[in-house]
């Protein structure tokens, strides 16, 4: 493999990656939220 090959090879794994990121940033957000929700229910009707 030529280091050019090596290169587009590293450049599209780092894409994948940063769309990982991006899908587990969205996720950890919602489950902020739905523990926020979670946190004010048991507050309220503990």
């Amino acid at each position: 493999m030529s280091s050019k090959d090596s290169i587009i090879a590293l450049e599209e794994e780092n894409r994948r990656l940063k769309a990982d990121n991006e899908k587990l940033l969205e996720v950890i957000a919602q489950m902020n939220l739905t523990l926020d929700r979670l946190i004010r229910r048991y507050i309220t009707n503990g």
